[in-house]
């Protein structure tokens, strides 16, 4: 009684008698499990909101509708602000509950002409049809209004929820789904950055998106390199500028990155890209083992060589995949172990001073250096110097640019220079780009400098095979 059955009948007359024989089948099953992978097609199984397929066929549509330059529409981005605590802290039950409250919070706050769909773990997306600017600034601001005036409860414990929204107009400049939903993507990312609890419209002559778009269109690019073989050694020459100098060669690997188009990448992007979206390993990875297997091919190379300097990552030091591949690398290479340097921010390292620590010791175990790159970038207390276990300060450029001609950045170079030599280790300054710069460091002593004034970066082998020793003294103009 009151149930529903679905019967599909076959219906075929017999020759013979001229009758009609019907064939009833019950198909309820096969009609109700047509009916859920139709549902499952278009709605979240957590929320029972759109999904991002639904969405994106509901964009394709809006796209359609702004074509001529009448209609306009908005996307909303919206992502949960540092929801991945409620999961650490209470369990994943009580985030797909603090899903579902969202997602009943926002249901209540669109109008008829809008669309709501959750598009990802914590990630919802609203299409808000025939609006002008203000009405989607109104609404924008009734969203965050709406968190910020509502508490999640989970088993008597309250959460604060808030989330970032990133708004995308829909007129005849929106060229395609895909673009369109990256492009609110981006900014969201703006308005995490900004501080949170806030929203982004996107604007495409805004540098910050630009140079963002940039930046996610390179991560593509980098994995490219990475998969055909297309990463190139460079190296910066470090001059030693010491009363005894060396005749040795000495410099700092960088990695150079070559497109499908065979040209070079920008550093300036593709450098940010890698540490934003957690590359480096890979980067760090290639780096180490291509450098090793080079010297190893070219053991001339190594009779020239003083110390090669290699940048380590803070992601990569955090890595434990990595760090049992550095190890091994270090251990199995031909390659005098105490003519590589190791070189790390100061920034990474006092970020996780016992993981540094611990990874300097063993690393100086197996004969390397260790740098400490960028120091005073942070101004951080100078205490760790003493303890973590390091052989050389690089003295952050930002301090060394000016100091020929600014006094605060003279005095601290030399402060950070004799503190340094008191702990017992050697000095480089970055950035050295003119003969009054080198002549400053010069009298007070500094190790070694690098910057443009030395050398721009060449390709490693192309550094090797002309390096010829030269003094300090041939780069100022009385000795040229």
């Amino acid at each position: 009684m009151g149930q529903s059955v679905w019967i599909r009948e076959n219906i075929r007359q017999i020759p013979e008698t001229r009758q009609l024989l019907i064939v009833g089948e019950d198909i309820t099953e096969t009609h109700l499990l047509a009916e859920q992978l139709e549902y499952q097609a278009h709605y979240d199984g957590l929320t029972g909101l759109y999904n991002r397929y639904h969405f994106e066929q509901q964009l394709v549509t809006a796209l359609k509708e702004v074509k001529g330059n009448i209609r306009v529409h908005a996307l909303f981005y919206l992502d949960l602000d540092q929801f991945k605590l409620i999961n650490d802290t209470v369990g994943h039950e009580a985030g797909d509950a603090a899903i579902v409250y969202v997602a009943e919070l926002l249901a209540q706050l669109i109008p008829q002409k809008a669309t709501l769909a959750r598009t990802g773990g914590d990630e919802f997306a609203i299409l808000l049809r025939d609006c002008d600017e203000e009405e989607v600034r109104q609404f924008a601001q009734s969203i965050l209004d709406a968190f910020n005036q509502s508490q999640f409860m989970w088993r008597g414990i309250h959460f604060n929820l808030n989330c970032s929204i990133g708004i995308r107009k829909i007129d005849y400049t929106a060229k395609s789904v895909q673009r369109v939903n990256a492009q609110a993507d981006t900014a969201c990312h703006l308005a995490k950055e900004e501080g949170r609890n806030r929203a982004h419209f996107y604007n495409g002559d805004d540098k910050s998106f630009r140079h963002r778009e940039l930046e996610m269109a390179c991560v593509n690019q980098v994995h490219d390199a990475l998969a055909n073989d297309r990463v190139e050694l460079y190296a910066q020459p470090i001059l030693d500028i010491s009363s005894s100098p060396s005749d040795k060669l000495h410099f700092e690997i960088l990695v150079r990155l070559r497109d499908k188009n065979d040209k070079l990448m920008s550093p300036g992007i593709f450098m940010p890209a890698i540490e934003r979206y957690n590359l480096a390993h890979l980067i760090d990875r290639q780096v180490f083992k291509q450098t090793l297997a080079w010297f190893e091919d070219h053991p001339d190379a190594i009779d020239k060589l003083g110390r090669c300097s290699i940048n380590l990552s803070g992601q990569s030091m955090g890595d434990k995949d990595f760090i049992a591949f550095l190890i091994d690398l270090l251990q199995n290479t031909t390659v005098p172990t105490e003519k590589i340097c190791i070189e790390i921010t100061e920034t990474a390292a006092v970020g996780n001073m016992l993981q540094a620590s611990q990874l300097f010791t063993r690393l100086k175990q197996l004969g390397c250096k260790i740098a400490l790159d960028d120091f005073g970038s942070g101004l951080s207390s100078f205490a760790y110097l003493k303890t973590l276990p390091l052989d050389i300060v690089k003295i952050d450029g930002c301090f060394v640019r000016d100091m020929h001609q600014d006094e605060v950045d003279y005095i601290l170079v030399k402060s950070i220079h004799n503190l340094v030599k008191q702990l017992g280790k050697q000095t480089v300054a970055e950035f050295v780009e003119n003969d009054e710069i080198l002549s400053c460091l010069i009298d007070l002593g500094v190790d070694y400098a690098q910057g443009y004034l030395i050398s721009a970066p060449k390709p490693l082998a192309q550094l090797v095979e002309e390096f010829i020793p030269q003094p300090a003294s041939s780069y100022l103009p009385d000795n040229g």
